[in-house]
């Protein structure tokens, strides 16, 4: 194909990362973008090629697949949303298929039908039931690790309008808030009105309904995978467990369209880098705030 005719790219940059919420992933694109442009002095010329070109010297350095598929995910960012700004007159990023994040065999994850499947086995009728779909919905929607999931407090859920909100607390001490809404909101919902009134400290959910004089216990991650294996036996869906419910809400929200660092922060990650072995399914990411849609 015919390269493109030495488009000046700098002011495409402050505009490309206005589009970024964190300042930490601001600083971390804009110095990428520059090692690039630094690359492609010596690399012209700008064309079809120029990202397998650029992969192919990645790995002349010996960098490993995580990073190397991150900085390639980087570049198709803002080569794409420099083609949308008008900067280059040509999506040069178009057919170009992204390389994985990892080594060996992929991560293996749901489909979106396979999930679906997965969220109605729980009788939605019974407290156990309401508890249990809460619970996957945390894990395969969300994207929520089964401690994170234990360890919810009733302080840390605002049920709104639409809209179920959840303070999770991950690895690192880091907070993040993750939001449900629509459909997706109405499991939580629901076992919220069942839940009831308590202590803000009181876990959000329980391995068994309270009785008279003993306070009710939370749920335990074997708690947390024993409902996950036996939804998935119920669903014809073998060697699940909760942490593959996760791997399976992250890539699904790529394949959505989510951006990869809306994904980081989403999932509580501490580097871009570690979301991106779910590029293994999912190609590039794109400028896109929706994570999962409708599942239920």
């Amino acid at each position: 194909m015919n390269a493109l005719e030495s488009p000046d790219l700098s002011p495409a940059i402050p505009i490309f990362l206005r589009r970024l919420h964190a300042d930490s992933t601001r600083r971390a694109y804009h110095r990428e973008i520059e090692r690039w442009l630094a690359w492609l002095e010596t690399n012209a010329p700008l064309d079809d090629e120029v990202l397998p070109r650029y992969v192919e010297a990645l790995r002349a350095r010996k960098l490993s697949p995580t990073f190397i598929a991150w900085r390639a995910t980087v570049i198709i960012s803002f080569l794409r949303d420099a083609h949308r700004q008008g900067v280059i007159d040509r999506d040069v990023t178009a057919g170009y298929i992204p390389p994985r994040g990892t080594t060996g065999s992929a991560v293996r994850v749901l489909s979106s039908d396979e999930l679906r499947r997965l969220l109605r086995v729980p009788d939605r009728r019974s407290w156990s039931g309401k508890r249990d779909l809460a619970a996957l919905v945390c894990l395969g929607i969300g994207g929520m690790r089964a401690g994170e999931v234990c360890s919810l407090r009733m302080g840390d859920v605002e049920v709104g309008v639409g809209r179920v909100t959840l303070r999770v607390l991950g690895k690192g001490g880091r907070l993040r808030a993750v939001a449900f809404e629509g459909r997706n909101a109405l499991p939580l919902r629901a076992w919220s009105n069942l839940r009831g009134e308590d202590d803000a400290g009181a876990a959000f959910l329980l391995a068994r309904r309270g009785v008279a004089g003993v306070a009710p216990r939370g749920l335990r991650v074997s708690g947390v995978d024993y409902i996950v294996r036996k939804a998935g036996r119920a669903a014809g869906l073998d060697g699940l467990h909760a942490h593959l419910l996760r791997h399976s809400a992250a890539t699904l929200a790529i394949k959505g369209g989510a951006a990869l660092h809306e994904v980081r922060d989403w999932l509580g990650h501490a580097s871009v880098a570690t979301t991106s072995r779910y590029l293994h399914a999912s190609g590039a990411d794109a400028p896109v705030t929706s994570h999962i849609g409708k599942m239920l």
